[in-house]
């Protein structure tokens, strides 16, 4: 039960650091920390994890490193001083000294720094600061000038106000209305101040308009003293609410969303929380509802049909104390509205409604049938056969527009290629050299091709841990915001195992991976290439089925190709010059859903570039593989079944065997003109050979040899071609 409780607890905060905005975001990731304190009596062995974890979502929010790991101990140590204690839970919360000794440990792990300014040094100065400052109420008003106006463009007012908040003319150089945050006892222990111009309209000091001083987490601003209890996020929600309930309710305010989590709810009580439209009201609920005994509902202002509205404070100036009285009476379980928003999301089954189809949009290629607008694809293979290269010219060519490797550039666009296996200085060379073999100026790439790589480069989709799969929405923001900036329309990614830290074999890890790619597509309307490898095959040629992983990856993916290698024996027996046999590859369609498979087999050559520094580099190029049987006629075929024949009859049939002096290649080189001396000619004849014997246009036999005193494999004529079929 502990460990479950304290993994609710630690998804709960993590959401709110991630969400947090600008100008509350240390104050949110010291809340954070408090609740984390709270709560690492009850799982010791997820603690070290649950603040590494914490430190990532506060890189997220732009958070620095000794901010971070100052915040973090700040409110971490206070959270250790007021252990949550769980009912029927075994877990008992630290001693002082074995908190300390905890929190020393953490330090020397540095995942935290201690905090050097006591807890009471703190809250001293939010006292003296409170102490110092103006009751807000109708008799001095002239003095509070500003606190008012403020309250009353918040459609508050005074009497709202007053016994709860107060006003002080100088905090950061000028007038600022300040909220208390008390503990149970209602002694200050912390303060937040809204700082104003004399006209009472927000300022912002070093870009932030709301200071925090003391201590916030733990604590909150309670308003009356009513059974049931009203949960807000912010203090003016706090006042609107009071303004419209008056004495019926104990309106708490919490001070952001990470606070509702580390507020003491008594048992068997009903709360009602007001929820953002961004708050995680399932997460809070569970951390409310402690041992079951507490009933939790919620509003959520955003979803009563009133425009510009996400808080109780809007809704109060939108439509006035008595509507807003309503919402909160009707509030919903927390399970009855949860269950509302996933129906919400999901309006299924559609019926069809007939479309013209001269209506319905051409399919967006960029390039072949291989890249897609908003679409994800995979080009897979084993290492070093020239995938990288061949993806770099493409690139060049949808940059350029021009077919470089004899594939249609449907929309000429900018490209981005990410390389994060090779230096970005090896990178340049092959960029380069494919420039300089294609004939492409700078200036035709300017502007359109985007270039970075190098193994040190962090582009992170998603990781997991033994806390699970975490997609890291941050880059997937960035990548979008990058991508639209500079109008790219194709990203290459390159390798795929370099963009994610999952277990490549689980489907559900690549599933959420590859997802966060398609949200970039997505958003974006931009297509991403990605490269990845192929499992060892064991001299088998590659299929679709030979992309290493979890099969989610092709499943998601609208175009993908396989690479394979061919050997220099092979290309010779196709009739291709022994100088031409190196460095041939061909390209297949492993999955084309949106597109048909191509007719023929696509072949790609790596030729040596000259560099001026004297090095040469590998560039992909267009290869046309010979066809075995290209000006080879049935009219050749049966002019060798007759040599065939005729040694038959003359009992000197051909022999299987190479190495035979009448070897039955010798009657096809002669009929093709083939010189057997030269080993790409001799490599077309045996295959020519292999064929014919395969179609049964030659057939295999033995014959007794009178010289070996035994019978030999020999080769004879199979089924005759006619002379109607050779064209004679």
């Amino acid at each position: 039960m502990s460990e479950t409780y304290f993994q609710k607890v630690r998804e709960s905060v993590l959401g709110d650091v991630v969400h947090a905005m600008k100008g509350g975001r240390n104050e949110v990731l010291n809340k954070a920390a408090f609740t984390l304190g709270r709560h690492a009596h009850l799982a010791p062995a997820l603690l070290d994890a649950a603040i590494v974890d914490l430190h990532g979502a506060a890189k997220q929010i732009g958070l620095n490193e000794l901010e971070i790991k100052a915040t973090i101990g700040s409110g971490f140590k206070r959270g250790g001083d007021n252990p949550k204690k769980l009912e029927n839970s075994e877990a008992i919360p630290y001693t002082a000294s074995e908190f300390d000794r905890l929190i020393s440990k953490l330090a020397s792990s540095d995942l935290l720094a201690r905090d050097d300014e006591t807890r009471n040094d703190k809250m001293k100065k939010a006292r003296e600061t409170w102490e110092r400052s103006v009751p807000i109420t109708r008799e001095n008003k002239d003095a509070v000038r500003p606190a008012l106006l403020y309250l009353n463009s918040r459609g508050l007012r005074a009497s709202s106000a007053t016994n709860i908040a107060r006003f002080s003319p100088s905090v950061y150089d000028g007038p600022a209305i300040i909220f208390p945050a008390m503990n149970e006892s209602g002694e200050v222990q912390g303060i937040q101040s809204v700082l104003l111009t004399p006209e009472g309209r927000k300022r912002e000091h070093n870009g932030i308009s709301k200071y925090s001083r003391g201590v916030m987490a733990g604590n909150v601003m309670r308003v009356g003293d009513g059974e049931a209890i009203i949960l807000t996020e912010g203090p003016e929600d706090a006042l609107s609410v009071r303004q419209s309930v008056r004495d019926e309710a104990t309106v708490v305010c919490t001070f952001g969303k990470a606070g509702m989590s580390t507020y003491n709810v008594p048992r068997a009580s009903d709360v009602t929380i007001c929820a953002d439209p961004d708050l995680n009201v399932d997460a809070v609920s569970d951390v409310l509802s402690g041992d079951g005994s507490t009933s939790v509902y919620v509003v959520r202002f955003n979803a009563l049909g009133v425009d510009n509205v996400k808080d109780a404070n809007d809704y109060l100036r939108e439509v006035g104390e008595t509507k807003l009285r309503e919402a909160l009476a009707v509030a919903k379980p927390v399970e009855q509205e949860v269950q509302e928003a996933l129906e919400a999301e999901r309006q299924w089954p559609t019926p069809f409604t007939w479309i013209d189809p001269k209506l319905i949009p051409a399919r967006r290629w960029i390039y072949g049938n291989h890249y897609i607008r908003s679409n994800v694809s995979v080009l897979a293979s084993a290492g070093g056969v020239g995938k990288t290269s061949m993806q770099i010219v493409e690139a060049l060519a949808i940059a350029t527009g021009k077919p470089l490797l004899g594939e249609e550039v449907r929309e000429q666009c900018n490209v981005w290629v990410v390389n994060l296996e090779d230096p970005l200085e090896e990178m340049q060379r092959r960029l380069v050299a494919a420039m300089l073999h294609f004939n492409i100026a700078p200036e035709d790439v300017e502007g359109r091709l985007f270039l970075d790589a190098g193994r040190d480069m962090q582009i992170m989709f998603a990781s997991q841990g033994r806390d699970g799969i975490e997609v890291h929405d941050e880059l997937v923001d960035y990548m979008i915001r990058k991508i639209e900036q500079h109008k790219i329309g194709v990203t290459f990614i390159d390798p795929w195992v370099g963009a994610n830290q999952i277990n490549e074999n689980d489907n559900v890890a690549m599933n959420a991976a590859v997802s966060a790619v398609r949200r970039v597509c997505d958003a974006t309307d931009c297509s991403v290439g990605l490269v990845h490898h192929i499992r060892k095959t064991n001299g088998d040629e590659a299929t679709v089925d030979s992309v290493r992983g979890a099969g989610s990856l092709i499943g998601a993916a609208r175009a993908a190709r396989v690479i394979n290698k061919i050997s220099q024996e092979d290309a010779l027996k196709l009739g291709v010059s022994e100088q031409d046999s190196l460095g041939i590859f061909r390209v297949d369609d492993g999955k084309a859903n949106l597109a048909p498979p191509a007719a023929h087999a696509v072949y790609r050559r790596m030729v040596g570039v000259q560099l001026p520094n004297g090095e040469y580099v590998g560039v992909a190029t267009s290869f046309a593989m010979p066809d075995l049987f290209d000006g080879i006629s049935s009219k050749d075929a049966l002019a060798v079944q007759r040599a065939v024949g005729e040694a038959e009859s003359n009992d000197e049939p051909y022999r299987s065997d190479v190495r035979a002096k009448n070897w039955i290649g010798v009657a096809v080189a002669k009929v093709l003109d083939l010189d057997l001396d030269k080993k790409h000619e001799k490599a077309k004849v045996r295959a020519v050979a292999k064929k014919w014997l395969e179609n049964d246009v030659l057939r295999h036999s033995t014959w007794l040899s009178k010289r070996d005193g035994r019978e030999v494999p020999v080769v004879v004529v199979g089924e005759w071609i006619s002379r109607e079929e050779a064209g004679l």
